[in-house]
């Protein structure tokens, strides 16, 4: 039995996938272009922008815009480094304590966290972000050094029943001198060097593991060219915005509002037509009336002719009242998509000091307004990412018992969540000064303070002192106190005895 090449796979593939690629073609047409041009389109010869409005692109960039500031903060780690078991015993027998431990991690998180502006690899996971708004699908590729992103229409994906990745196949067009100085060298008896060829990638599940094979048009590369990785490091990311059930595709978030959007385009249409049509106008003459339409065509600004006022008269179309009718109902559609696109809450500001409270309220607002959508991104964007990160940081925790913890949601986006629910339970402790003094010496303070620290989710036992070390304290301060007034007494005692006279010898 052949082979079957990844051309074959590709076209098989691409034919499932020609309705969907009408559908997001539609979508990127009401909103950015650019995301997804139709096949064929010049971009030399033609303008991108196709539509009447502009909200589409307004509302994609907002709220990718925040979607951006809560999943990647600028002043702030998006991850943490979680030790494991073996790391804690470990580091407890060299008599490393946890906050030793904890600023040694937390050093790893700011400095995986730095390489993402290092390398100049954010304006990538915007445009990510973009494509999964307005297509709901895009892949990322983390190679070392760089991340690529690509869009639907450079890649087909066969899922399995569980959501994962069975088959991909990426095809890239170029110009066969744009291909690697080795594959060139391997193939340049095939193609001269300006030729057009078409660069696959064929990418199968096997077992738990990844294997990839090159092509060349028709032409399987040598086995040097292939690779093969584990499900943890596919550096491969399929990324979806809501993947339903025995879909291999996912769907965007313009897709949910593509009906309201297609109905503010025809209003806004509607609109500009009618508005042209209601300035133009008409002069009408009394063809037996004394005012001479001569006089009236070559008179200009100010001039006096002869004539009577009822003889010319102004008409233009009724279209005012329809023109304030689409008016009216475009506005209904334009609030109902703000909303959608959260324009209507304040925009974070674009500063490298943006607090973590309007962090944690736009992680908030993502989170209620996308049902859960928010989070669902973090496994698969986040994670990879932080990995990635990590491993250019020269920092790979891959064999180890550390392990990657993004922290999204309703939660705070870093460490400085655990600052803030430390602030919360110390300040709730401190509150207790106020309870009555006869209440205070019944109340058992290492029971109210670990119940206090579970609420807030942080362990104040490593902060506070338990009922034994603060009675050991307070021993210690009254035998030093003791000893202090021992040597106080001993020397108050021998400057008394050196200030008495002392007796002659024989007196």
């Amino acid at each position: 039995m052949n082979q079957e090449t990844a051309a074959s796979v590709w076209h098989r593939l691409d034919g499932l996938k020609e309705p969907l690629m009408t559908r997001v073609e539609r979508y990127a047409a009401l909103t950015i272009p650019k995301v997804c041009l139709p096949t064929g389109f010049d971009v030399m010869s033609a303008d991108q922008t196709h539509d009447y409005q502009s909200l589409g692109a307004q509302s994609v960039n907002h709220v990718v815009n925040k979607l951006m500031t809560a999943m990647f903060a600028p002043s702030r780690p998006f991850f943490r480094v979680s030790e494991g078991k073996k790391t804690r015993e470990s580091a407890k027998q060299a008599g490393i304590s946890e906050t030793a431990i904890g600023d040694i991690l937390a050093n790893m998180e700011r400095q995986g966290s730095q390489m993402l502006d290092k390398l100049a690899q954010r304006p990538k996971l915007y445009q990510a972000l973009r494509h999964l708004v307005i297509t709901g699908n895009a892949l990322l590729i983390l190679d070392p050094g760089m991340i690529r992103v690509l869009g639907l229409r450079y890649f087909n994906v066969k899922r399995t029943h569980n959501g994962k990745v069975h088959t991909l196949v990426i095809r890239e067009e170029m110009c066969f001198n744009e291909l690697d100085e080795s594959i060139q060298e391997l193939c340049g008896h095939l193609h001269k060097s300006e030729d057009k060829v078409s660069h696959y990638r064929l990418i199968r599940k096997d077992g738990k593991r990844y294997t990839m094979t090159q092509w060349v048009d028709e032409y399987c590369l040598p086995e040097q060219f292939s690779a093969g990785w584990s499900e943890e490091k596919f550096p491969y990311r399929v990324l979806t915005w809501d993947l339903t059930d025995e879909s291999d595709y996912g769907t965007g978030l313009v897709e949910d509002y593509a009906g309201d959007f297609e109905a503010l385009s025809v209003l806004s249409e509607s609109i500009v037509t009618g508005g042209v049509i209601g300035t133009e106008f008409r002069w009408v003459a009394n063809p037996n009336g004394m005012t001479s339409i001569e006089d009236f065509r070559n008179s200009v600004n100010g001039d006096t002719i002869p004539g009577n006022a009822k003889d010319v008269s102004a008409i233009s179309p009724p279209v005012v009242e329809g023109v304030r009718i689409a008016q009216t109902v475009a506005q209904e559609y334009v609030q109902r998509i703000s909303r959608g696109f959260l324009m209507g809450s304040a925009v974070i500001r674009d500063s490298e000091r943006v607090t973590a409270e309007e962090v944690r309220m736009t992680a908030m607002e993502l989170e209620s307004s996308f049902g859960g959508v928010y989070s669902a991104l973090a496994p698969s964007i986040q994670e990879p990412i932080a990995l990635w990160m990590l491993d250019n940081a020269d920092l790979p925790i891959a064999g180890s018992d550390l392990s990657v913890v993004i922290v999204t949601g309703l939660d705070a986006l870093s460490r400085n969540g655990d600052l803030e629910n430390l602030k919360l339970g110390i300040a709730t402790l401190g509150g207790l000064i106020n309870v009555p003094e006869p209440l205070q010496q019944r109340i058992r303070w290492q029971e109210l303070s670990d119940f206090i620290g579970q609420a807030v989710g942080v362990d104040l036992k490593r902060f506070i002192l338990t009922d034994a070390e603060m009675q050991q304290l307070q021993q210690q301060a009254m035998a030093q106190q003791a000893a202090a007034s021992t040597v106080e007494a001993g020397g108050v005692a021998a400057a008394q005895a050196a200030a008495q006279p002392q007796q002659q010898p024989g007196m």
